[in-house]
């Protein structure tokens, strides 16, 4: 998604205080606002999803706000039944430690906090004895069209993540960042070519699709474009993956999108318990709006599948731009980036609706898709940034535009009470 200024933000969104309608029933249970940001305290405008720790803290990026305005790290707390203590952890400075943060935080053994920035800095936060929270910077990719992924960590704590410029091919290439005598190294572990994929598109598209581990430690992942199919100028985007063998990392392209079945996937992959594959593409599909699809490991090959097309039109989303997630009995969660409500609200750069939450489940051969939440881009928000499914089967997630002051919100959707 297209990160926009606070100001554009600001100027749109405040015309959704006039356009405003009630906000649409959904039929998976309680939509609750659980904190509405305020530029003056704690940060505007979440770039990214959420993580959530083992406690069931909740942990995030404002882009924008807090007393430099680089951007704030916040954690979320529960403190009762539906209630939550909000925390700013970290305001980052003007010294571009975590200035302007984006995308998704991940979280390693001891508790440090890593992200990336839009201006390409890789940052860990770590908790000093005192309880305060001190910013240093892991590694800089410095200024380029996008900044890297979202990272994963290893056992080991080693980084990973994919760079959407540099490489061989100047296409991106998948990298490491691992501990070295006291600093951090990085490795170039694939480099992207074209037809084996490319992490950018040279067009709009300032997001990069991160990675996922299996549990033999293969990493899978998605580029914006490269791949064989001529539906799409650049190429499609790929489905890969990456073996490690004896320090050697090799890819194998697993899927080359073909536009029918999706373009263009900037989320990363979500890999079940079977070895299974789930995912999004933020355009093709059957109306050109985006997908969901499946990918299925069997006899040796690996099998396609498209699992809902969206199509902008009675409330469905367009141009899923986040990872799924999926619930103990097989069901899927995402969000789309516009689509859903009222489309003239929140018409913004190639934007046209609030966005939504969704949920896929399985019907016999097919999946039903049912709407959790259509955004009016109002005080109940906009531009949602994925979801996250806590201990209790609720949906926690960011959006980064509406709510009281239209700088950004966070909900929460209950399950629905049979």
């Amino acid at each position: 998604m297209n990160y926009p200024s606070l100001s554009t933000m600001t100027k749109v969104l405040a015309s959704a205080a006039v356009l405003m309608f009630a906000m649409l029933a959904h039929a998976a249970g309680k939509y609750t606002v659980v904190r509405t940001f305020n530029p003056s305290a704690g940060g505007v405008l979440p770039a990214g999803g959420l993580l959530m720790d083992a406690d069931g803290n909740f942990f995030g990026t404002n882009s924008q706000g807090g007393t430099n305005n680089g951007g704030t790290i916040f954690e979320l707390i529960p403190n009762g039944p539906g209630g939550f203590t909000y925390k700013t952890l970290y305001e980052c400075s003007r010294n571009f430690d975590c200035t302007l943060p984006v995308g998704s935080l991940v979280m390693d053994s001891a508790g440090n906090l890593y992200g990336s920035t839009l201006f390409g800095n890789v940052f860990k936060l770590t908790r000093t004895a005192s309880g305060a929270w001190i910013a240093s910077v892991v590694h800089q990719f410095g200024a380029q069209i996008a900044p890297p992924s979202s990272l994963i960590l290893d056992a080991s704590g080693n980084l990973y993540g994919i760079n959407p410029t540099g490489g061989r091919s100047n296409l991106g290439y998948v990298f490491e960042l691992s501990h070295s005598q006291g600093g951090w190294s990085l490795t170039h572990l694939h480099d992207f070519g074209g037809s084996d994929g490319a992490a950018t598109s040279g067009k709009t598209e300032n997001q990069v699709a991160g990675l996922t581990f299996d549990t033999q430690g293969n990493l899978y992942g998605a580029t914006v474009a490269g791949g064989t199919s001529k539906s799409c100028s650049g190429g499609c985007g790929v489905i890969f993956k990456l073996t490690n063998n004896a320090g050697i990392w090799r890819e194998t392209v697993i899927h080359s999108l073909n536009g029918t079945d999706g373009a263009n996937p900037i989320a990363p992959l979500m890999i079940d318990t079977d070895g299974n594959l789930f995912g999004t593409a933020s355009n093709g599909g059957a109306k050109n709006f985006g997908s969901a699809f499946e990918l299925s490991h069997i006899s040796g090959s690996w099998r396609t599948r498209v699992l809902h097309s969206f199509t902008g039109t009675h409330l469905d989303g367009e141009f899923p731009d986040s990872p799924l997630v999926m619930d103990q009995i097989g069901n899927l969660y995402g969000t789309t980036e516009s689509g859903g409500a009222d489309h003239q609200s929140c018409d913004v750069f190639n934007d046209h609706g609030c966005g939504m939450v969704f949920e896929l489940s399985p019907n016999g051969t097919q999946w039903k898709e049912t709407i959790l939440k259509a955004f009016s881009g109002g005080t109940d928000g906009a531009f949602p940034q994925g979801v996250v499914l806590d201990h209790a089967g609720n949906l926690l997630g960011a959006a980064q535009g509406g709510g009281r002051l239209f700088e950004g919100l966070i909900f929460e959707i209950a399950p629905a009470v049979n």
